[in-house]
């Protein structure tokens, strides 16, 4: 486990992904294993990895979107992942949801790392599930252009 000093725990605390990510010398990584959720981004056309964080993981983020990589099996697949209580939803808990693109595969159970790549936007309570849909499909091509489909450097064949 890596010791993250209090000046980067600042700048993750105030949604400054890049700046601690520069700070750190890598990208603040979290590590959970993948749980069943509510199912609601399949039918949304995003299904999300819903992560239980593993105790020794600290979350110093704050809620929002964020642009991320995650490894899966050793494999690097870009996506998006919202941290909050999904207040569109009307639920209240904290939930971690990672969406990977071009990624179908059963992990319910597995381990998963994810590395914060930049923050898009907080979180927000929206009209109706068409509203949050249309709100998804941006974030994913805001994030597939800041992550460059294809060349980032951790990348596997994803």
């Amino acid at each position: 486990m890596v010791t993250i000093p209090e000046h980067v725990i600042s700048s993750l605390r105030k949604g400054k992904i890049r700046e601690a990510n520069h700070l750190l010398g890598f990208p603040y990584e979290i590590h959970g294993v993948v749980i069943i959720g509510n199912q609601i981004g399949r039918t949304l056309g995003f299904p999300t990895a819903n992560l239980q964080l593993s105790e020794e993981t600290q979350l110093y983020i704050p809620n929002g979107v964020y642009a991320v990589v995650a490894r899966v099996h050793g494999v690097y697949y870009r996506g998006i992942t919202n941290i909050g209580v999904r207040p569109t939803l009307g639920l209240h808990q904290l939930s971690i949801e990672v969406n990977l693109f071009d990624f179908n595969q059963d992990i319910y159970g597995q381990s998963i790392a994810v590395q914060f790549i930049e923050w898009l936007r907080n979180e927000m309570k929206f009209s109706d599930l068409d509203a949050l849909k249309n709100q998804i499909k941006k974030d994913k091509k805001i994030a597939e252009e800041l992550l460059g489909l294809g060349n980032h450097p951790n990348s596997g064949t994803h």
